[in-house]
């Protein structure tokens, strides 16, 4: 949608996994989404994300004028500020924001598109591209409006599908995002890059990650996206449902920063059939983010994925990052108020409140200890000046300790 029409729109018609769900309507001091006849008489889904469930009521927001579902779906930092920028708005109109970007959202609930005013732009190759230049002209053009995909995080990041890549790189069934290193936290890429290949060995589900070079030689970072799985027989993609925490306790991106750990816990227990495994795999990410000092594990980097069959579980783990070593070693999300010094008692004390046997907690730390100290030497790759490397494996060796039994 042009930038005019998405300031102007007062109604948009919500799709989940392109089945028509409701309407999204602006208000004087909101907005109200409410499902249609139809899609409440379907037995496809049990509503539109885990909170909005089918209801032949309304769900009205006042005061804000998106509701926290929608709002997690926008783009942040500087992808945000340039669509401020072009819409002509405020940062707060979320619905203006909505409209203009809702066509290309994570997930498999989207805005309907409407027909575009511009071409789809042709992708340059690889070898002719410069990420920073590229990322430049993308921010100061509509470019959801040409085809590319919004999706929420901080770091500088380009769909993969504004760039040719090669096949051998892509590959024709994958759908991607390019993240770039910015320029307030030196080899970001190369980072990320590291901890990714170091947490899969350590027994977490991640994305597919690899390096690519611009034509200048300049590292990015290709992540192949979970939330869409190619369709041989129909040959395209699917959608899957993905919700982050912030959104599964229906919070505003803003408050990603101050969820306890133990919120989001709680509700996957609720949410999930069975919990424990999941609750398992989600202590493991925590416990894994801590060793490697990963203070960036906010709201916003949990996620639950809804599966083809319907089976809810966590995401593959994404952005996992060694915070600690541009100076931030403090846990985004405290753990039973506490930020620093976790002790592995602490964890089974946590687990055994959730309903997780101890032994299966016990092993979990135990295995996720061994395959760290056996291949943390993937972190030494990182680039780091000297003193930042001595203190990072300090750091390192002291909350391998803290999670270790006594």
């Amino acid at each position: 949608m042009s930038p005019t029409k998405s300031k102007d729109a007062t109604s948009l018609v919500i799709l989940r996994a392109g089945v028509e769900a409701g309407t999204l309507k602006r208000t004087r001091d909101g907005c109200v989404f409410k499902f249609n006849q139809q899609f409440l008489e379907s037995k496809k889904f049990k509503g539109l994300s885990f909170r909005m469930r089918k209801t032949t009521n309304e769900f009205l927001v006042q005061g804000t004028n998106l509701h926290p579902f929608f709002a997690g779906l926008l783009p942040e930092g500087l992808r945000l500020k340039a669509l401020v920028g072009q819409l002509k708005t405020s940062q707060d109109d979320l619905f203006s924001l909505f409209a203009a970007v809702g066509s290309h959202v994570i997930g498999d609930v989207q805005v309907q598109e409407r027909l575009r005013d511009q071409k789809k732009i042709l992708p340059p190759k690889l070898k002719e591209v410069d990420f920073d230049l590229y990322l430049e002209k993308i921010l100061k053009m509509n470019s959801y409006a040409r085809g590319e995909d919004a999706i929420s995080g901080v770091q500088e990041k380009i769909s993969a599908s504004m760039i040719h890549f090669p096949l051998n790189i892509a590959g024709q069934q994958t759908m991607s995002l390019v993240k770039l290193n910015p320029p307030d936290k030196k080899n970001l890429v190369e980072n990320e890059f590291f901890c990714m290949k170091l947490a899969e060995k350590c027994g977490i589900a991640v994305p597919k990650v690899k390096f690519v070079k611009d034509g200048k030689g300049k590292l990015g970072l290709l992540v192949e996206r979970f939330d869409r799985t190619w369709d041989g027989q129909k040959r395209t993609f699917k959608m899957l449902h993905q919700e982050d925490a912030c959104q599964f306790l229906d919070l505003y991106p803003a408050d990603k920063y101050r969820v306890p750990f133990s919120d989001i816990a709680k509700e996957i227990k609720n949410l999930v059939p069975a919990a424990s495994v999941t609750l398992l795999k989600l202590l493991r990410i925590y416990s894994y983010s801590y060793l490697i000092g990963n203070g960036d594990l906010h709201a916003k980097n949990i996620s639950l994925l809804v599966s083809e069959r319907g089976f809810i579980d966590l995401s593959p783990a994404y952005d996992l990052i060694c915070t600690s070593i541009y100076g931030d070693v403090k846990m985004a999300l405290k753990f039973d108020g506490k930020d620093d010094n976790l002790k592995r008692k602490s964890i089974l004390q946590f687990g055994e409140r959730l309903g997780i046997p101890s032994l299966a907690l016990e092993k979990m730390l135990d295995q996720l200890l061994k395959d760290f100290e056996k291949y943390n030497a993937l972190l030494g790759r990182i680039p780091m000046e000297n003193k930042t490397r001595k203190l990072f494996w300090t750091l390192v060796k002291k909350r391998t300790r803290d999670l270790a039994a006594t």
